[in-house]
């Protein structure tokens, strides 16, 4: 249909045409009226950063003698969920399975050097879930040596070097490598990501670190498959999370249990 000029014969509309038309003059009317209300522009809505993989689903990833010799993987930036003040650590307990939850600090020099300089208590009656199955193995080393010593620590989420406190609701059932890496330089592991805190804090004393551990389970498993660490300095020089794998070369782990077998092959 050709545009006509004003005073113009009009030509009738049927069909669907119809309906729309008089959809469009009714809004015409509306905006006469005032009783159309035409929304404000708005500015685009701000990027969203993709998901961590494995955090936001809670799935642990896979850990891989070869990929990930010292047992740790680095996802990316940290993630920082909440703050607390200076020197404070935020523990979230015992769940009904009697599991140690998400441990959250904003670490200083000085929490760090009362905690390194503290006798460890005796943690020797904590039972973290799934305790109770512990051996002495032999775990081969991606260096050719072995670590020949018990299977599992008794793992802090939050190191009492950094300030986290010798206590049930800060340890896990972990493998020696979880926590250490390989037992000679012991920066592997959970280590890797206490040292690089601890080195800041001694190059930067007046600072703070961010420090976020959570332990990642699948279902109702009793031991963490791995534990997720946040780390970020207040000057943004150190910001990372790592991944840490719960596990051991040469050993298949029962998780729901604490249960092991040493791998065939």
């Amino acid at each position: 249909m050709s545009r006509g000029r004003r005073g113009a014969r009009r030509t009738r509309v049927r069909g669907p045409l119809a309906l729309l038309a008089a959809l469009l003059a009714a809004a015409v009317a509306g905006v006469g009226t005032g009783a159309l209300t035409v929304p404000a522009a708005t500015s685009a809505p701000a990027p969203v950063e993709a998901a961590v993989p494995g955090r936001a689903a809670g799935v642990p990833g896979t850990w891989d003698a070869g990929d990930y010799p010292d047992y740790y993987r680095v996802l990316g930036p940290a993630v920082v969920t909440d703050e607390p003040a200076p020197g404070e650590a935020r523990y979230d307990g015992l769940d009904a399975l009697g599991r140690a939850g998400t441990v959250t600090a904003t670490v200083t020099y000085e929490m760090m050097e009362a905690g390194s300089a503290r006798e460890r208590e005796d943690i020797s009656d904590i039972r973290p879930a799934g305790w109770g199955h512990n051996e002495e193995v032999d775990i081969p080393m991606p260096d050719g040596t072995s670590y020949h010593g018990y299977l599992y620590n008794r793992s802090h989420l939050l190191a009492k070097s950094l300030g986290g406190v010798d206590a049930a609701e800060n340890l896990v059932t972990g493998t020696r490598t979880q926590n250490v890496g390989d037992n000679k330089g012991q920066d592997g592991g959970m280590a890797y990501a206490e040292g690089l805190a601890r080195t800041w804090l001694g190059e930067n004393p007046d600072g703070t670190v961010y420090y976020r551990a959570e332990p990642v389970y699948v279902g109702s498993e009793l031991l963490p498959r791995s534990v997720l660490v946040d780390v970020r300095s207040s000057d943004g020089a150190l910001d990372l999370e790592v991944e840490v794998f719960n596990a051991a070369a040469g050993y298949d782990i029962d998780y729901a249990s604490g249960t092991f077998t040493k791998c065939e092959n």
